[in-house]
C-alpha cells in the first residue's frame, strides 16, 4: 500500500473517532454536570518522537523525516463551569468553583462527578440514580431522614436545624489525570483529595448543566464528516490507481 493510501486510511480512522466523541457530547447535552470532550490529533512522526525519545534529532534518525499519517494522540476534557438551572428540588445540588461529588459505585468504586441530580432511596441513602451512593467527608454513605434537609455552601447538611453530615467535595491537582469512565463520571489513578475551603460553594435546588456548546459541536460534526468523506474518496482513488497500474504492468510484454 502506498503512502497516500496510508494517509487516507489514517484520516478515516481519526475522523471516525472524532465523530464518535462529538456524537457522545451531543447525546449528553442534557446530562447534568457533563463535560465536553474532544480528540487531539498529531502526526505519526510527532507520536513516535514522543514515544521514542525526548531528543528530536535522535528520534528523527530512527523514524525518518517523513510524517504521512495522523493519529488520535489523546482525548481532551473541557472542565469549564456549566451554567445553573433552578429546579427547586431539595435533593438537587450544584457546585460553583472547584471540586466534584464523590460517589461509591458498585461497579467502579469511588468516582467523581459534577452531576448533582440526587435522590433519597427507600433506605434513606442519598444516591445518584444509576451510579451509587453519595459519600460524606469520612467516605461513608450519607443517610438522611427523608428529603427535607438544607445544604450549606460548604456541604454541611442540616435537618431540623441540626448538622447531620457533610458532603465530600474533592478535587485533583491536575484535571488531566482524570479518566472518563461514563457519561460525566471520572476516576483518578493517583487518587484525589478534599477541595480546600473557599474554593467551592454548593447551591441547593439547582443543577449544573452540561457545558456542551451545541453550535460548536454541530459545526465540528459537519467538518469531520466532510473530512471523513474526502478521505474515503481518496482511498477509492488510490485503490483505482493501484488497480490500473497492476493491470497495465501485467499487459507489458
Amino acid at each position: 500500500m502506498d503512502r497516500g493510501s496510508y494517509s487516507a486510511a489514517a484520516g478515516m480512522l481519526s475522523g471516525q473517532k472524532a465523530i464518535s466523541v462529538l456524537a457522545q457530547n451531543v447525546a449528553n447535552v442534557r446530562t447534568a454536570g457533563y463535560k465536553s470532550q474532544s480528540t487531539i490529533q498529531s502526526t505519526f512522526g510527532d507520536y513516535m518522537i514522543s514515544r521514542m525519545s525526548m531528543d528530536p534529532q535522535i528520534a528523527q534518525t530512527d523514524i525518518g523525516p517523513g510524517a504521512y499519517i495522523t493519529v488520535n494522540a489523546a482525548q481532551y476534557i473541557d472542565f469549564m463551569q456549566g451554567s445553573f438551572t433552578e429546579t427547586h428540588r431539595s435533593v438537587d445540588l450544584a457546585i460553583q468553583g472547584q471540586g466534584f461529588f464523590v460517589i461509591q459505585s458498585p461497579a467502579d468504586g469511588q468516582v467523581l462527578t459534577r452531576n448533582g441530580q440526587f435522590e433519597v432511596d427507600e433506605q434513606g441513602f442519598l444516591i445518584l440514580p444509576g451510579v451509587g451512593q453519595v459519600l460524606n467527608t469520612a467516605n461513608q454513605p450519607i443517610r438522611l431522614a427523608g428529603s427535607d434537609f438544607k445544604v450549606e455552601p460548604n456541604g454541611v447538611i442540616r435537618q431540623n436545624d441540626v448538622a447531620v453530615d457533610r458532603i465530600n467535595i474533592s478535587t485533583v491537582a491536575n484535571p488531566a489525570d482524570l479518566t472518563p469512565i461514563g457519561e460525566g463520571y471520572f476516576q483518578s489513578a493517583i487518587g484525589f483529595q478534599a477541595a480546600p475551603e473557599g474554593t467551592y460553594s454548593l447551591f441547593q435546588g439547582r443543577l449544573e448543566e452540561s457545558n456542551v456548546d451545541m453550535t460548536g459541536q454541530m459545526s465540528d460534526m459537519i467538518s469531520k464528516q466532510n473530512n471523513f468523506t474526502s478521505c474515503t474518496q481518496m482511498l477509492k482513488i488510490f485503490d483505482r490507481i493501484s488497480e490500473i497500474a497492476s493491470n497495465t504492468i501485467g499487459k507489458v510484454g
